[in-house]
């Protein structure tokens, strides 16, 4: 076999395992599943929607529309909330001073749908709303509290 095709086949081998690398390591950062709901229909959107119960509502900003690309999610009783930015990093805060009214007309998000925008994911469940960003970190609120995830 000439040198030529045996560089050109190295080369090739070269090239498909390089792109099969950038697809791994882009397929574990960014959230691949797809939502179910029309709730949130666009990247540059600021979106809400409620659990099934009204007990949680959430907010998702993307685009820099209100600041940094963000979730908002709480309780009122009892009163704490949970926040997070792209990057799965979490903040809680409890009390009354943490929580205010869901805007009026907020959708609700039925049980085992999800809401995909941008870096993040929410998922309504009976147990809580779980939401997560980059890597699968993030958080799960329910009325029993607000546990880390990822």
């Amino acid at each position: 076999m000439p040198k030529t095709a045996v560089r050109r086949r190295h080369s090739l081998r070269w090239v498909a395992a390089a792109a099969l690398t950038v697809a791994a390591s882009v397929g574990t950062t960014l959230p691949v599943a797809a939502a179910d709901t029309p709730i949130c229909p666009q990247v540059g959107a600021f979106c809400g929607f409620h659990s099934p119960t009204h007990r949680i509502d959430c907010e998702v900003n993307t685009g820099g529309r209100t600041g940094p690309d963000s979730v908002y999610c709480k309780t009122l009783e009892p009163a704490q909330s949970a926040s997070m930015d792209d990057r799965g990093t979490v903040t809680t805060c409890s009390g009354q001073s943490c929580v205010g009214d869901a805007a009026e007309g907020t959708p609700t998000l039925a049980y085992g749908q999800t809401v995909s925008l941008g870096p993040f994911l929410c998922l309504s469940e009976r147990t809580g709303m779980t939401c997560t960003a980059a890597h699968g970190r993030g958080f799960v609120i329910s009325t029993a509290g607000i546990k880390s995830v990822g």
